[in-house]
């Protein structure tokens, strides 16, 4: 005698079409017990229609049957009939067997279009009716790290670890939790217990980023590796995975992988940043300056993290970088006044005086209230025998804080010439 086992076996050896006609013929005679275990074979097939009529000749003979209801709902899913499954999942009884996954469904539906208040509110309700069972803590858990609310999904997690629930990602999701709420060292054992058993760009690109965080370079290194093998354009790991080569004083591999990744990544401007940083420290001052100019076309704005870095290279003493870093900003009419002032300081430094004076000027302008620019603009002009100009800027900063004894010093030195 044909049974249902042999229809599904029919469609799973690829003979579709007999081992539909044999589900239908099985249909007509089946029992009611028979004809939900087919309907739910037909859902799990994608011939929801068919699902949906079996199922609701079924809740017609059973009226508010928990099962049942939750199958249409699941249909209506499968339809994008979103607002029809809420309406069936309302209407299973809080003391049937189904309600607490009828309270699930309603919370991924509501979380779906927007109205997470709701949502968490159905998963709580879940969750207080039975605080421990696994399944339940994982699923407020995973809301909560969704949300962004990573405190508030750690005991979850931990709490779903403890009862042993069968959950798959469930490592995963919880070395995220971690990683997000800060607690990298934490979570690394998990991102590599979780991976062992399931392997998934997303999360492997959480353990590169974890173990970078954690200071484990070489860790982060591996995993990035792995994740570029199974796909190189998930564009957002080259950043990370240079900074760790760089972190590893691997300087030639990080700026490999760096361009790597601006072919991969041709509009991202904070990757061609990093390329031009990268450039400047191996002294490729040429390629660094393509790069910025490369940065500022995609994004001329982008002046505040160029300035950031000429403030580092300043700190470093690394006065050519910052000529370099700048000359693509300096061929636009945009006025950049802490440009102005790092160009003085590295032309100074660099002994092009001349250059030095020019940008002294500009950026005087815009600082004419800054007492630590006004005092290197002085000094700056008294040796390059400007004294008329050096007494016109400390007379300003006397002004400004007549307590300076040794600026009035100098200057009343310079006033007995």
């Amino acid at each position: 005698m044909n049974t249902i086992q042999d229809a599904i076996r029919l469609v799973e050896h690829g003979d579709v079409e007999k081992g539909m006609s044999l589900l239908e013929q099985l249909a007509q005679n089946a029992n009611d017990a028979e004809q939900f275990e087919i309907a739910e074979v037909y859902l799990d097939w994608g011939h929801t229609s068919k699902a949906m009529d079996m199922l609701n000749n079924l809740l017609k003979k059973y009226p508010g049957e928990g099962e049942l209801l939750v199958s249409i709902a699941e249909c209506c899913l499968d339809e994008g009939m979103d607002e029809e499954a809420i309406s069936y999942l309302e209407q299973v009884d809080k003391n049937d067997e189904e309600y607490l996954r009828a309270l699930i469904l309603q919370a991924d539906l509501y979380e779906g279009m927007g109205l997470t208040e709701v949502a968490e509110r159905k998963l709580k309700d879940a969750h207080d009716r039975d605080t421990d069972h696994p399944i339940l803590s994982y699923a407020l858990g995973d809301f909560y790290l969704r949300q962004g609310k990573f405190d508030s999904s750690l005991p979850l997690f931990q709490k779903a670890i403890d009862k042993n629930a069968e959950i798959e990602d469930l490592p995963l999701r919880y070395a995220e939790a971690l990683s997000r709420a800060g607690k990298f060292e934490e979570a690394l054992p998990l991102y590599r217990k979780g991976l062992d058993h399931h392997k998934d760009l997303y999360s492997l690109f959480g353990h590169g980023v974890t173990a970078f965080k954690a200071g484990e370079f070489k860790e982060a290194i591996s995993a990035l590796e792995e994740l570029k093998d199974m796909d190189p354009d998930y564009t957002t790991l080259y950043s990370v995975l240079s900074e760790s080569y760089e972190e590893e004083g691997a300087l030639d591999e990080a700026y490999q992988v760096i361009q790597d990744g601006l072919k991969r990544d041709e509009h991202n401007e904070n990757i061609y940043l990093q390329a031009a940083r990268l450039a400047y420290k191996m002294h490729y001052p040429e390629q660094g300056e393509e790069w910025v100019k490369k940065a500022l076309e995609l994004n001329p704005a982008l002046i505040e993290p160029l300035l950031r870095l000429g403030d580092q290279y300043l700190r470093e003493e690394r006065f050519g970088d910052i000529i370099s870093l700048y000359k693509p900003l300096t061929e636009t009419k945009e006025e950049i006044p802490l440009m102005y002032w790092h160009l003085a300081t590295a032309n100074k430094e660099t002994e092009d005086f001349k250059e030095a004076l020019k940008w002294y000027e500009k950026a005087a302008l815009l600082f004419k209230d800054d007492p630590v620019f006004l005092e290197e603009y002085a000094y700056f002009l008294l040796e390059e025998g400007k004294q008329e100009e050096a007494k016109k800027v400390m007379k300003v900063m006397l002004t400004m804080n007549p307590e300076r004894a040794d600026i009035e010093e100098v200057l009343n030195r310079l006033e007995e010439f």
